[in-house]
């Protein structure tokens, strides 16, 4: 089953957008070095961009990612989401080796979308390398 959104992003004007996996509403909770959005209702993080370069920017800055694990665990499932920006399917990356990592990526814009407490996850010492190797960019 795949779900389409009727709203999106639009950085100048402020409108709200849609979370892809919830429907929730989107607040930005951070946009240095870029926008990071998080749903009201699952917490899953939206990136405005993602890649490799962004992701030494942002650096060890997981206090945004402020949602409960589980939460984010039961929309992890989810395979077919649109990106809220652009509306194209986002790409599932994902890799088993040698720890679970998965999470949205769309090829088209490069925003991303992660999870409630993927984000906090992705970023320890088990989990960075695998995630970066997941990423656009050098």
């Amino acid at each position: 089953m795949r779900y389409r959104f009727a709203c999106s992003v639009d950085e100048e004007e402020g409108s709200k957008m849609q979370c892809p996996k919830c429907y929730g509403e989107m607040a930005k909770v951070s946009d240095n070095p870029i926008r990071v959005d998080q749903c009201s209702e699952c917490h899953g993080l939206y990136f405005a961009q993602l890649d490799r370069q962004i992701l030494e920017e942002i650096g060890s800055d997981t206090e945004i990612d402020s949602g409960d694990e589980s939460k984010g665990a039961e929309y992890n499932e989810m395979v077919y989401v649109d990106c809220p920006k652009c509306n194209k399917m986002m790409d599932q990356r994902l890799t088993d080796d040698p720890v679970h990592i998965r999470f949205e990526l769309c090829t088209s814009c490069h925003s991303g979308f992660l999870d409630a407490g993927e984000f906090r996850q992705y970023m320890t010492e088990e989990y960075i390398e695998g995630f970066r190797a997941l990423l656009p960019g050098e």
